[in-house]
């Protein structure tokens, strides 16, 4: 009998200490969430009463610098609560984080399209598609061949798994590239094409279409790179590759339809000229690249356009119901 008690007053101390383990753990986790919320900005304090609260609005956040690792693209990443909206109906236009290069997504009627991919692994561009509620891409456009603007396309096929891959066959191909390819490869269903200017699609009730090139295989292979123009209603947007002025007034001599109401670009010096500008006719425009030029920005505004930039203001998004067209910055 004393040794009956004895086993059963060590599985009863086996099972508090099993249970207080268990409740000690919970509790470091919880702790540990708490922190991190405060750390990242998801907890705020009440003015008056001082008592914390859970909140997704104006969440900054600055990842430390790890000694010998760089991650470039996720320097002070800011997330604000409504930067990553997308509308379930009409057209969303977005343009995203991608490094130094470009990210663009078009959301038309819940049917997606994601322009260029970045410099980076995709990792971030991914997670900001998921932020936005896409789970799926059904196109996806390699604007053009550089490491610099696909970077993260390998990424994105793997985890969005797109219907069909646009991409330009220019004589350029890095390891991007090649990683991209190596992708789709995996990807039986998946249809790649090479655009002639002029290819047409539906997104939604939305229009797609492929105004450039106008020829393939230039000198400067950045003009081989893709631009696209949607149209959904009255609403009419362009988004250019990054080519160069070369190559911008190349697409204006082609009498491809470029007049639209928002343009987004890159707005380096190498573009948005004024031939390019002037075809346009932009009363909105979104310049993308880390550091616009000025003369860029005056151009833009001497015509009349209202213009935002990704260094002043990270994600920028238009939104359209085919009537009434809407920016926020």
């Amino acid at each position: 009998m004393g040794k009956e008690r004895s086993h059963v007053h060590k599985r009863r101390r086996g099972c508090l200490t099993g249970c207080l383990t268990n409740i000690l753990l919970t509790l470091g986790v919880l702790a540990l969430i708490f922190v991190l919320a405060c750390v990242l900005g998801f907890v705020k304090n009440d003015p008056v009463t001082g008592a914390p609260s859970l909140t997704l609005e104006n969440i900054g956040i600055e990842l430390p610098k790890i000694e010998g690792f760089e991650l470039p693209e996720f320097e002070n990443l800011s997330l604000p609560a409504w930067a990553y909206r997308v509308e379930p109906s009409g057209l969303t236009v977005k343009t995203l984080r991608a490094g130094g290069g470009e990210a663009v997504l078009v959301c038309a009627d819940g049917y997606t399209m994601l322009l260029g991919a970045g410099d980076g692994n995709g990792l971030l561009l991914c997670a900001q598609l998921l932020l936005s509620g896409i789970r799926h891409v059904n196109v996806a456009v390699a604007m053009q061949s550089s490491d610099d603007q696909i970077g993260g396309m390998q990424t994105v096929l793997s985890l969005m798994k797109p219907e069909y891959l646009l991409y330009t066959d220019s004589q350029v191909k890095g390891n991007a590239y090649n990683a991209m390819m190596s992708a789709a490869d995996k990807l039986t269903q998946m249809q790649r094409i090479v655009p002639d200017q002029g290819l047409t699609f539906s997104l939604g009730r939305a229009t797609v279409t492929v105004v450039g090139p106008a020829v393939r295989h230039h000198t400067e292979d950045r003009d081989d790179g893709l631009s696209v123009r949607i149209d959904y209603g009255n609403t009419g947007v362009l988004v250019m590759g990054p080519i160069t002025q070369g190559g911008e007034r190349e697409l204006v001599n082609s009498g491809a339809r470029l007049d639209a109401d928002v343009l987004i670009v890159k707005g380096s010096e190498e573009t948005a000229s004024l031939t390019l500008v002037e075809a346009v006719a932009p009363k909105v425009a979104l310049l993308t690249g880390k550091s616009p030029a000025n003369p860029v920005k005056v151009r833009l505004q001497r015509a009349g356009a209202e213009v935002f930039t990704k260094e002043e203001n990270g994600v920028m998004t238009v939104f359209s119901d085919g009537t009434t067209l809407t920016v926020q910055p």
